[in-house]
Formats: C-alpha cells, structure tokens, sequence
C-alpha cells in the first residue's frame, strides 16, 4: 500500500549537509540538535573502504518504537500524512524513545531538558509542498512522494533493519559503490586493521557516568522488593521509617534521570505499551502496599504487594531489551531479578537458594567475561576478580560458621552487585545508523 515516504537515493548522496542546513532553517532547532543527520560511512577518506553516505531523520514507522514505548503518550500519529508527531508539552525527557528508536530520530535537547524530532515537515506536505530537506537536496539524492516501500532494499549495508516499517524508499547501492578501486602510488600506506583506531569516536547513548542514577535506583528495587518478601517469610523485620526512606531515595534516584520532574505522573499513562510505564506503576505500587501492610499488618495486602514487587523486577529488566551489549549475550548476571533472587536467599538463609543463585550469577558473570576477552574488548580483571570475591566470600565464611552479623555478609554481596550492575551499564549501548556503519566496516 502506498504511503507517504522518504526516498534516498544512497549512489547519489556526496555528503554535503545542505538537508541538514534546509531542515534546521525551516524548523528553527539549536546548533547543538540536528533533527536530521548525515551518517559518513569513510570519514577518513581511505580509498580501500566503500564512500557512501545515509542521509537520515525521522522515517515515521508503521510500528514506531518511539510511539510505542514512550511512557508519557507523547507521540501521537497524523492519519492523513501518516507522520509520527512529538508534542513537546507531554514530553518528561525521560530519553527511553532515544534509546527505542534504531534511526536515532528522537533528539534530547540538554537546554529544553526534552526531546524533539522531525516532524515530516507536515505542514508543508498538507498543503501539497516537499519537506524542506527534500527541497535543499542539490543532486536530487533525497526526494518525497506516495511510495509502495520495498522493504528488500532496506537490506541496503549501514541500513538498521528492524522490522519496524519505516517510511523510506532505499534505492539499492550500486555495487562498485561498495568497494571503490582506486590506484594512488603516492598515497601512504595504511593497514585496515588500524582504520578503526583513525575513525572519529561517537559518543554513546549509554554511559555510566550519565546511568549511575539508575545503577543505584534498579539496585534498591531488588533489595525493597526482596526484603518485603522475606518479611512475609517471618525472616526479617520491615519497620516503616527505614523502608520508608529507602523508597524515598528510590524515587528520588529516578527523578534526577528526567528532564521534566514535575511531569513525572506521566510516566504510568503508558501501561498497554511500554515497559518503562509498567516499571514505575507496579514498584509505586509496591511501595505503596507495602507501606500500607507494614501499618495494619495485613498480610494479605503484603501478598499483594508482592505480586506487584515481583512484576517490577520483570518490568525493570525488560525496561533494557533494546540494548545491545558487547558481550552479545542474552542474560547478564546483573539482572535485577537475579540479584533480588540472591538477597532474598541471603535474608531467609535458604542454603540451597543461595547456592543455586550463586552459581548462575558466577557463571554468567564468567561467561561474559570470557566473551569479552575473546572480542579483544576492556573486561576489567582485578575488578572482575574482586567482583567474584563479593559474591563467594560471604558464603564461605557463612558455611565455615564464622560468626558475624547478616548487615556484613549484604553488604558485602551488595558491594558485589554494585559492580556488577555498574558493568551492565558500560557494556550497553544503543543502536544506531553510526553504529551499524562502523559494524560494517569491521566485517570488511
């Protein structure tokens, strides 16, 4: 079915940013926000690597990640155009549609603390016009129209393909694009193992010292969660004033994580789509019920807010599904039900959980570090090796009946999975056009 769509035409592209000049005159955006971007597969000009160039923005997906995801209902779609719209006053700046969208479309603007986005230039299609970078385009690489998209060119190299129907028509890449052959005897020789190394560094999406926030805040949900449970196993006292402040601190964590604090009701608007909403409503829920059994000593209303405490824990987990780790893996031994598993083992002193989590958790945490190594990638031994400490210390000490407060041994495995989950952080990343270029050139 024909739709209203992009059509780049990659053979024609030379990389000259005029549709980036075009979009930005015509929507008034910050220097330091590009609605639409120029991704350069060979920015070193080495004559042994394909030149070609994708012009990209916003491709307005039949099944928009973004439009799904987003916790606060921020996007809605035009149904006349087919455009997927940003309304920037719904908008909490969370950044979860950043990390959804595969085309980098959605950009968070620091001075505005929200994100913002090409909006197929809908008025100027409604009244019959080309979109502006269409119109800035000097060689004719970039145009607009009715299109039957043909997802097969979508397989075009550097292109992410996610099943997610964009509105871009690819014209295929001629093959002697894809690899020039050029003769310069006077050029310098330069080994393609090091081209990598000369590439300019992109700055990624995910990054601890941005994460450690949520480093923290995952970290009190597997403890809250864990220390309700075992309550409700008669084998650890919940006072309400340290559980209280605790729950504070949680959602004080996640607030500084949001551009808009004073939206940050909207974050549960989402519950049919995105995982971030169900997140936030189940542990709010939690807390709550939880807050509630601790006064009337219900314990019926404690099962309740387990039931919701354990759905958080889920929830927080597949919060991440859209990361891409370097070990490639698909578990992680920093998962949050993982480590909720083991301090709920360590409070009711289940010998048998104990060891069982244990082992899961050491042997993917060695797993991943194995996979590391083996990609030539930063795995941290020292750091690694004091990790395993946190995790068998408490252990035997507990097993040779050496006698020492429960508070040493949590805080300990605490100290543990502190760097576990900080590892989880640095080791993700987002996907993007730039990534998939750079991937790409890799296997050449």
């Amino acid at each position: 079915m024909k739709k209203n769509a992009f059509i780049f035409n990659t053979n024609k592209c030379v990389g000259c940013m005029a549709c980036v000049v075009g979009c930005s005159i015509e929507n008034g955006t910050s220097l330091q926000v590009n609605w639409r971007e120029v991704n350069c597969h060979n920015k070193i000009k080495h004559p042994g690597l394909p030149v070609f160039h994708f012009s990209l923005a916003c491709n307005h997906c039949e099944e928009a990640p973004c439009m799904k995801n987003c916790p606060a209902l921020a996007y809605t779609r035009d149904k006349e155009t087919g455009a997927v719209i940003h309304h920037a006053e719904a908008c909490i700046g969370c950044k979860y549609c950043t990390w959804a969208c595969p085309y980098d479309a959605p950009k968070f603007n620091p001075s505005t603390q929200i994100v913002e986005k090409c909006n197929f230039c809908i008025d100027r299609i409604s009244e019959g016009k080309q979109p502006a970078c269409v119109e800035a385009c000097p060689v004719g690489a970039l145009s607009f129209g009715q299109e039957d998209v043909d997802e097969k060119n979508h397989l075009t190299p550097g292109f992410v393909n996610r099943g997610i129907k964009p509105a871009i028509q690819l014209i295929p890449l001629r093959e002697a694009h894809r690899k020039p052959q050029i003769e310069n005897t006077d050029a310098p020789e330069i080994d393609l193992k090091k081209v990598e190394s000369y590439l300019p560094r992109t700055e990624s999406k995910i990054s601890l010292d941005k994460e450690w926030t949520l480093v923290l805040f995952t970290l009190a949900v597997a403890g809250l969660v864990s220390w309700q449970a075992a309550h409700l196993f008669g084998k650890a006292d919940l006072p309400l004033i340290p559980f209280a402040l605790i729950s504070v601190l949680a959602i004080a964590l996640t607030s500084l994580h949001i551009g808009k604090k004073l939206r940050m009701w909207r974050f549960i608007l989402n519950l049919k789509g995105s995982w971030l909403s169900r997140e936030i409503f189940s542990f709010s829920a939690f807390l709550g019920l939880s807050g509630l059994q601790i006064i009337t000593e219900n314990r019926m209303i404690g099962y309740a807010a387990l039931a919701f405490g354990l759905f958080s824990l889920i929830s927080v987990d597949r919060v991440y599904k859209f990361l891409k780790r370097k070990d490639e893996l698909v578990f992680h031994s920093g998962m949050v039900s993982l480590t909720a598993i083991l301090l709920f083992a360590w409070l009711t002193e289940i010998s048998i959980l104990i060891e069982l989590t244990l082992l899961a958790k050491g042997c993917l945490y060695m797993w991943r570090k194995g996979a590391l190594k083996k990609q030539t990638l930063a795995w941290f031994p020292v750091l690694s090796v004091f990790r395993i400490l946190c995790l068998l210390l408490p252990y035997i000490l507990w097993d040779m009946h050496i006698s020492m407060p429960l508070a040493v041994y949590l805080l300990i495995v605490m100290m543990g999975e502190l760097i576990d989950r900080s590892e989880f952080y640095y080791e993700s990343d987002v996907i993007t056009p730039k990534d998939e270029l750079r991937m790409m050139h890799q296997e050449l």
